[in-house]
């Protein structure tokens, strides 16, 4: 029951804020106790379901580039695993995932960061007769 729970409001939160449901499940998982590896593979297989429905979606609607969308794809896979391979390289050599840890926590700081500025300023152009934000 409390998995059910836990899925639902993590879920609902992750739907509400526009987070990646990896941000909400794998620091649940390991709260209960779950090794790293088995809390991250729950977490993408929960966030799998949500991303093939968003997939549908836009499918449905016909706002979805199927090619260009495979090409991002294709190349986020490849970085994806020479990413992984690097990691494991430098965890096996290193033995400090701390260092990790840390870039992951400057990465999320800068984001929280940027996403509200790059926001008020769309709104601004948006508001000031529709100048590019984008056009630096």
């Amino acid at each position: 029951m409390t998995l059910v729970v836990l899925g639902f409001m993590g879920g609902m939160l992750a739907g509400a804020l526009g987070l990646g449901g990896g941000v909400i499940f794998n620091p649940v998982l390991l709260t209960m106790g779950l090794p790293p590896q088995v809390s991250g593979a729950c977490s993408l297989y929960m966030v799998f379901f949500s991303k093939i429905a968003s997939c549908l979606v836009y499918i449905l609607n016909g706002q979805l580039n199927i090619m260009y969308s495979l090409w991002v794809g294709l190349w986020a896979s490849l970085g994806g695993v020479i990413g992984s391979l690097a990691l494991i390289m430098y965890v096996k050599y290193g033995g400090r995932q701390s260092t990790i840890v840390f870039i992951l926590v400057f990465e999320f700081v800068i984001s929280v960061s940027l996403i509200p500025y790059f926001g008020t300023m769309q709104v601004k152009a948006d508001h000031d007769g529709g100048k590019d934000v984008w056009a630096f």
